[in-house]
């Protein structure tokens, strides 16, 4: 789980520099206002921050046994529920808070992004699928596809889905995406909100192999395409940029709307924002907030959208 950094002073200093830099790199994209998003929560110290997300997940929340070792959360403020591997307790406040409150910069579906109920979602990283439950509660979507390689979290993903009434909406697709078809390695030491996927597993890797696929090449097995008013929707743990290039062919000549962290990698936000331009010139686009539980801080999400705002 993310936690925020325990040095504020040091962070806001960097993050300042980061800011003014792409200021002057990039005028008018990364506004002081989206910039800011999120920043009152590393003023806290980390101590009173734990407290803090522990006592809004009590607000918020409801827990309750699903079944042996795994735990139902109900989300109150969207009506939604999602399963968890016990214990399910305040640290999953980041993931909650960030569906639950557009204010937070990781929310994916903010402006420039416009859903409506005819909207299709690919949901690349779905992990619990509360970005799925949520999207299709709030009537922002007809369907969600929801890719997530680590075979337990797809198989708690589609129970949600059942809890839910959502099972006919959202479909789980249970494979790594990437710019590489065929086989992949997925390592699951890193926690069931982190686990990531790796091109070239050395000698002596633990993780699990998994099926890869790019979107271009789903899309056309499954004879599906992807518009303006749709959204490819990715948080893949650092694959982002190789996402996006296994979607290119659909991002250059139909310009669905994206949502994709740049948290992962110091350099994410300035080459996919790069890439995105060079493929689809149309778009506009929207960055959003800072980390704090990276070593340096970074750019939370990018945002892009061909449709007039």
């Amino acid at each position: 789980m993310q936690w925020p950094s325990a040095r504020p002073v040091r962070d806001l200093h960097r993050a300042l520099q980061f800011w003014n830099a792409l200021r002057q790199r990039r005028p008018g994209l990364f506004p002081a206002r989206d910039a800011a998003l999120g920043i009152h929560s590393l003023l806290l110290p980390q101590r009173l921050r734990h407290r803090r997300d522990a006592r809004h997940f009590a607000r918020h929340c409801s827990v309750s046994p699903h079944a042996h070792g795994i735990d139902r959360v109900l989300v109150r403020p969207l009506d939604v529920s999602f399963l968890w591997p016990s214990p399910a307790d305040g640290r999953l406040w980041h993931p909650v808070e960030q569906e639950t409150l557009a204010s937070n910069p990781h929310h994916y579906t903010t402006p420039p992004i416009r859903l409506g109920q005819g909207s299709v979602v690919l949901d690349v990283g779905a992990c619990e699928g509360l970005f799925a439950f949520r999207v299709l509660q709030q009537g922002l979507a007809r369907d969600v596809f929801c890719f997530e390689p680590f075979p337990s979290m797809a198989n708690l993903l589609r129970k949600g889905a059942e809890l839910n009434h959502m099972a006919r909406k959202v479909h789980v697709e249970e494979v790594a995406v990437s710019n590489h078809n065929g086989a992949l390695g997925f390592r699951t030491d890193l926690g069931m909100d982190s686990s990531s996927v790796v091109m070239d597993p050395p000698p002596g890797f633990h993780g699990i192999r998994v099926r890869g696929t790019r979107i271009d090449d789903w899309l056309a097995a499954t004879g599906r395409r992807l518009g303006p008013h749709d959204l490819l929707k990715i948080d893949a743990e650092g694959a982002d940029l190789e996402v996006l290039r296994g979607a290119e062919h659909t991002l250059r000549h139909h310009a669905p709307q994206v949502a994709v962290t740049t948290y992962h990698h110091d350099h994410h936000a300035d080459a996919i924002l790069d890439w995105l331009r060079n493929v689809q010139p149309a778009y506009r686009f929207r960055l959003k907030g800072f980390s704090f539980w990276t070593p340096r801080p970074r750019p939370v999400l990018l945002q892009a959208s061909t449709l007039p705002g």
